[in-house]
């Protein structure tokens, strides 16, 4: 029999990947979605689709029940009210922990994939690993820092793992898409900092090494960063995308000055409510001026990353 699996956030980017990797390997799954999630998708890819709400604990646990792993991706990222980053990120996960300790079965793991918001920048010039303090700057990363504290609360009742992602990119990712857009049009940002500011992680590799967290003894009740290994300034990243997309031709460099000033506009485009993004100005001093740096040394000596 296939391992079965109950998959939250498969609408999003990352866990729209896992559910078409672990399908790929012969997975049973379900996609447990909100009743207004656009799940067409999905629904192209032949997965089976569990619709409730955040706080219909019935309901999640009739999808929790004889599930051999869950994995907790839904989240709420970008711009929100206080109650929503809370609701969605805490509450809701702590809702799911309480339906598979209810839940009927034998559950081989709970993978709760939290972020790097949740532990916070690293220091100038280090190299931040899982022993130390977590210090989030933002609701965001609080709230999913709580999140993980009820899936920690549970104890020897609940045979968990959290994975903290970084920066994560591939197909069908937002953020991914907007930058090669740019690139093909030969608009380039050029920053000045060559200092290492991020890590990052391809979507695959990431969705391989969280199952692999999953299935692992070594991975029970442990919390791993998944990155590539390598650290990357933004400058860096910008300059490689225009080599490989555009192969040296010719392109208008865009100075750090100018996204700046569009990240003000933006800021105050938002509180008209005309538009709606990530992008601002915090957005652009947490990537640019905070260094975000990760290791994945823990995932490499005990699950063999």
């Amino acid at each position: 029999m296939p391992p079965r699996a109950l998959i939250t956030g498969a609408t999003g980017f990352i866990g729209s990947h896992l559910a078409a990797y672990l399908k790929s390997e012969g997975w049973d799954i379900s996609c447990w979605c909100r009743p207004e999630s656009r799940t067409s998708w999905l629904e192209s890819q032949g997965l089976r689709l569990v619709r409730g709400r955040l706080d219909d604990l019935d309901e999640l646990a009739r999808a929790a029940s004889q599930q051999d792993y869950i994995f907790h991706l839904a989240a709420r990222i970008h711009s929100a009210p206080r109650e929503v980053y809370e609701r969605v990120n805490h509450v809701f996960t702590r809702n799911l922990v309480q339906a598979a300790l209810e839940a009927e079965g034998t559950l081989r793991r709970f993978v709760y994939v939290s972020s790097i918001a949740a532990a916070g920048p690293s220091e100038p010039g280090r190299i931040k690993t899982e022993e130390q303090d977590s210090l989030p700057r933002t609701e965001y990363g609080r709230t999913k820092l709580r999140g993980e504290e009820a899936v920690r609360e549970a104890g020897e009742r609940l045979p968990y793992t959290i994975i903290r992602p970084p920066n994560v990119y591939g197909p069908r990712q937002k953020e991914t898409e907007l930058l090669m857009n740019l690139v093909r049009k030969r608009i380039i940002p050029v920053l000045k900092s060559r200092e290492p500011a991020t890590t990052l992680v391809y979507v695959e590799d990431l969705n391989r090494g969280t199952v692999q967290a999953a299935q692992a003894p070594e991975g029970l009740r442990e919390t791993f960063y998944l990155t590539d290994g390598e650290t990357y300034s933004w400058r860096q990243i910008l300059l490689t995308s225009r080599d490989i997309v555009l192969e040296g031709s010719m392109c208008f460099p865009v100075p750090e000055a100018a996204i700046v000033l569009a990240a003000h506009l933006t800021d105050g485009l938002k509180r008209t409510r005309l538009v709606r993004s990530y992008f601002g100005r915090r957005a652009w001093e947490n990537m640019t001026q905070v260094p975000w740096l990760f290791s994945c040394d823990k995932a490499r000596s005990q699950l063999g990353y």
